[in-house]
């Protein structure tokens, strides 16, 4: 499998743990209290950041090989560009609920819910969809040459917040993260060792 798909997938992962911080959060909102609006700004920050600017461009020039190899596969895929930019739209409108909140602004609940609720769902159908659509047709048509010409055009910046080197505004964030799975781990090995 070439290196560039295991890097997506393995960034996918590290969106689907982002995704579920933003569940709990939403839980905790749902129920009349306090997220932490600083997780959820620091997460708004990084989907504006690293997969805006460095995933999706990769994505993109897959699909940009894929049309030429295989247009027909590629059109059952859709258009991942227009994704992306549904994506950064529903970005936008969850990071402008936050911000409404924190400037004390009224709004309503409802609207608030329904804006992090359809970033979340969004997100997780546009991965089910590359990983199960794109990449699997990009593995199938692209050749060794569009793989190595994809690879010379990527930009080689490290993930901000899952690169063993954090940026600093997103180390809160990465040890949030880290306690959340060490906590869902230790919930694991208990149900594990209760009998049933």
């Amino acid at each position: 499998m070439p290196k560039l798909i295991n890097i997506l997938l393995g960034e996918h992962q590290n969106i689907e743990k982002l995704l579920g911080v933003l569940e709990h959060e939403l839980d905790i909102f749902d129920r009349g209290e306090r997220p932490d609006y600083e997780v959820l700004q620091t997460i708004i920050q990084y989907f504006q950041d690293y997969p805006e600017k460095c995933h999706h461009p990769k994505e993109e020039m897959i699909f940009a090989k894929l049309m030429a190899r295989d247009p027909v596969a590629a059109r059952r895929f859709g258009d991942v560009e227009a994704e992306h930019e549904t994506e950064a739209s529903r970005l936008h409108g969850f990071a402008a609920a936050v911000q409404s909140i924190l400037a004390d602004q009224e709004f309503l609940r409802e609207d608030v819910h329904s804006a992090m609720r359809a970033f979340i769902d969004h997100q997780r159908e546009h991965l089910k969809k590359e990983e199960q659509l794109l990449f699997p047709a990009a593995l199938k048509a692209l050749l060794p040459d569009d793989w190595s010409a994809i690879d010379a055009r990527l930009d080689d910046r490290k993930d901000p917040l899952f690169d063993a080197v954090v940026e600093e505004q997103f180390h809160d964030l990465q040890q949030t993260i880290l306690r959340w799975e060490q906590e869902a781990e230790a919930d694991r090995a208990a149900l594990s060792r209760s009998p049933s």
